[in-house]
């Protein structure tokens, strides 16, 4: 006896080894662009060395925080404008931050999009 299983595509019973013939294989839609693969890495990189590895946030408050593109003290490449408010991925709108900054960065952003905080 053959063993089958019913398949909710085309609503028919198929043997477990038989493929549906309505089955159409998993294809992405995304563009590898923006923040993930290697252009976005390349461009994390460029801005850490433009920013020369030091976290612009504690830098505006003459404070030196070095940080790294990984490990433990791994920086964070942010948006300056986030994309969620019009920013875009340019390198002008990108800056090295400290996680510790990031952090604080990201929860004054949330206030803001839930209309705690006003801009």
């Amino acid at each position: 006896m053959a063993i089958t299983r019913f398949c909710g595509k085309c609503r028919k019973v198929h043997g477990v080894n038989e493929p549906c013939p309505k089955r159409v294989p998993f294809q992405s839609n995304s563009k590898r662009s923006g923040r993930g693969g290697r252009p976005w890495s390349r461009k994390r990189e460029r801005v850490f060395k433009r920013d020369k590895y030091l976290c612009q946030i504690c830098l505006a408050k003459n404070i030196l925080t070095p940080v790294e593109l990984h490990g433990d003290n791994a920086g964070v490449c942010d948006h300056i404008v986030p994309l969620a408010e019009g920013g875009t991925d340019d390198e002008r709108n990108l800056q090295t931050i400290c996680k510790a900054c990031d952090k604080e960065k990201t929860h004054q952003e949330s206030l803001r999009g839930r209309g705690v905080l006003k801009s």
